[in-house]
């Protein structure tokens, strides 16, 4: 029970990432360290695909982490 519950918390905390990703793709936490320049359209573009992709990856920790429920 302890691992499903590890597993959904970090599920949930990768599904949150992504929505952050979606909601301020110029956000500092997606900047490289000392890049003060303006990110492109295309950059954030990718980002939210990424955010996008990033859900879905947090979704799939959850199902896996729930095989732990029936063992």
């Amino acid at each position: 029970m302890f691992t499903f519950i590890f597993y959904l918390l970090l599920g949930s905390a990768v599904i949150a990432l992504g929505i952050y990703a979606i909601k301020h793709p110029d956000s500092w936490v997606f900047r490289r360290i000392g890049d003060d320049r303006e990110p492109s359209e295309s950059y954030t573009s990718y980002l939210k695909f990424v955010g996008i992709i990033t859900i879905g990856m947090g979704a799939i920790i959850i199902l896996f982490g729930s095989q732990h429920l029936f063992i």
